[in-house]
């Protein structure tokens, strides 16, 4: 087993344990068994739900594409999940900072509901309520552990895959234009030069570099045609600078009488 499952794996093993433990207040073990493990794991998605909204890592607004051609990125295109999550977290923050001196009667009516609506003729009502109140602030914590830990573990990768998905099938459909504009000349008089082979996607980031040079955050097709253009030498970014430039003169010569 992977070392970074042990740690989450022994909380909820010892949480269970303790859920064991606290059962045999009731003559009716199994019975109370059953119902502290399904309020320990209503507590615990609670948290980890908790967990997950404060765990979705921040998207890297200083990410530079040129740092990083070896296909590193930056991940979270998903800006909506980031804005939602910090919304959340925020009113959550507000809520628990306004209600905190009434968070353990919170718990404290929670653990009277369950046993007033449980027999109390076959266990002890006045150890319930104190194990019922444990098991929830345990799982609970148990739970955003959880939560925060895998979301920052799995959460960033699955948005770089998805990302880097995207800007492949970009790229692809690039090369597949290409190809098939040179197809095309192949059968006729041929290109009379490399600007012609380019596809609109590419002749649009590179008038865009001509007439800005310093990009910013691009969409998947305009990173998808830059890394096409670097690929084919065509453009080269600036050592140190958030600038890119055309290094083909004929490119360039024709891309302004165009």
């Amino acid at each position: 087993m992977n070392v970074k499952h042990l740690w989450p794996l022994a909380i909820v093993v010892a949480g269970i344990g303790a859920t064991a433990i606290g059962a045999a207040i009731s003559h009716h073990y199994w019975s109370f068994f059953g119902l502290l493990l399904i309020i320990s794991l209503a507590s615990m998605l609670s948290g980890a739900l908790l967990g997950f909204l404060f765990g979705v890592p921040r998207l890297n607004r200083n990410y530079d594409p040129r740092e990083d051609y070896g296909r590193t990125t930056k991940y979270l295109p998903n800006t909506n999940l980031e804005d939602v999550s910090d919304w959340l977290t925020k009113i959550i923050i507000g809520i628990t900072l306004t209600q905190l001196a009434k968070i353990p009667d919170y718990l404290q009516g929670i653990a009277d509901y369950v046993t007033a609506n449980s027999s109390c003729a076959g266990q002890d009502c006045h150890l319930a309520g104190p194990v019922i109140v444990s098991l929830l602030v345990y799982f609970f914590i148990a739970g955003f552990l959880s939560g925060y830990y895998y979301t920052r573990i799995f959460l960033p990768t699955l948005f770089s895959i998805m990302e880097e998905n995207s800007i492949l099938r970009a790229e692809t459909a690039i090369w597949r234009k290409g190809g098939q504009i040179l197809f095309s000349a192949s059968g006729g008089s041929g290109l009379s030069s490399r600007f012609e082979s380019l596809t609109g996607q590419e002749k649009a980031m590179l008038q865009r570099i001509r007439e800005e040079g310093t990009l910013g955050r691009l969409s998947h097709d305009d990173s998808a045609a830059l890394n096409v253009l670097l690929a084919k030498g065509v453009v080269e970014s600036s050592p140190g600078k958030r600038s890119w430039r055309i290094i083909d003169e004929e490119v360039l010569r024709l891309l302004q009488e165009d």
